[in-house]
């Protein structure tokens, strides 16, 4: 658990915060107070539980993974769930990183399982540049989801450049490989827009809101996170036609190496069909035109290689090779 705890009047974060004098600040309008919570234990909530008076059930859900993103809101404060896609080196694919926030009057509590590197980069910049401090919790509030927006960024850039990877890969050589590399991108997108899609609509509903941590005045900030979101989702919807592109373009690629191949398979075929059925009838036990003579081995294959010879012209000539 990480604190800040800024004073307004002497435009300074106080140093040595315990969570034993944490209590002496909530709700005082002196002070703003940003908790961070790593990794929530039963300890931790129950701090929570005791002093903010969080509901129970918002309790629970911080203990949870799999809570889905939403925003519910209380007299004197609200409690927001939202997602940002984690990308898991191992395994290559996307999964959805869940951060919980309470935001009050004075305070802003954050809680994540694990690590969370946009939190953490903001919470050192506001450790040295108290500026958005001392505007209130609402513009931390938007400090802190911003960081989590941009985060989405540098993962889509990831993304277009995996797409421009398997497409020069299949027009060099289409093959297994790509089917798993396409399937794999397309996977990581849907997971993307999943985790998107929900965060649209109350963040815009959060733009509109009307709380004493919420002025008017960040109306405008909350709709340029609107805008990022919506960038994001339509660059999303993008890739995915992208990639069902380069997927289909795979599909005719392979089509057709296989069609070359069949093609080549069946010149041979039938150029041996007139070869294996001259060696059938000179391999019969009759008496066959030349077959005495001493020539005639050298006859058959000469014979055997101007067949060969003339079948390859006409198959040239007709446009099947």
């Amino acid at each position: 658990m990480k604190t800040l705890v800024y004073g307004r009047n002497e435009k300074k974060l106080l140093g040595k915060v315990t969570l034993k004098n944490i209590p002496s600040h909530i709700n005082n309008v002196e002070y703003l107070i940003w908790i961070d919570i790593e990794n929530p234990s039963k300890e931790n909530m129950q701090f929570l539980l005791d002093h903010f008076h969080f509901h129970p059930l918002d309790i629970e859900d911080c203990l949870s993974i799999i809570e889905r993103p939403k925003l519910d809101e209380y007299d004197d404060y609200f409690f927001l769930v939202l997602h940002i896609p984690y990308f898991i080196k191992q395994t290559r694919r996307l999964e959805p990183f869940a951060v919980n926030i309470f935001i009050g009057n004075n305070f802003l509590v954050t809680v994540h399982h694990g690590l969370c590197k946009p939190i953490q980069n903001t919470f050192d910049y506001l450790a040295e540049d108290h500026q958005i401090l001392d505007k209130g919790s609402g513009y931390l509030l938007h400090k802190v989801i911003d960081s989590l927006i941009d985060y989405n960024f540098p993962i889509l850039n990831k993304i277009y450049r995996n797409i421009q990877d398997v497409e020069d890969a299949i027009f060099k050589k289409a093959g297994s490989k790509n089917v798993k590399d396409i399937l794999l991108i397309r996977t990581n997108i849907l997971t993307f827009r999943n985790i998107i899609f929900p965060q649209r609509k109350f963040l815009k509903t959060l733009e509109i809101k009307d709380m004493d941590f919420l002025i008017e005045a960040l109306e405008v900030y909350f709709g340029d996170l609107v805008d990022h979101i919506e960038k994001i989702w339509e660059t999303l919807e993008n890739y995915k036609e992208l990639i069902e592109g380069v997927h289909d373009a795979h599909q005719s690629l392979l089509s057709n190496k296989i069609n070359n191949i069949m093609r080549v398979l069946t010149i041979f075929a039938v150029i041996i069909l007139p070869l294996a059925l001259i060696s059938w009838i000179y391999g019969t036990n009759v008496i066959l035109p030349s077959g005495r003579s001493p020539f005639a081995f050298i006859i058959i294959v000469v014979a055997m290689f101007i067949i060969s010879i003339c079948m390859l012209i006409y198959f040239k000539y007709k446009d099947w090779i």
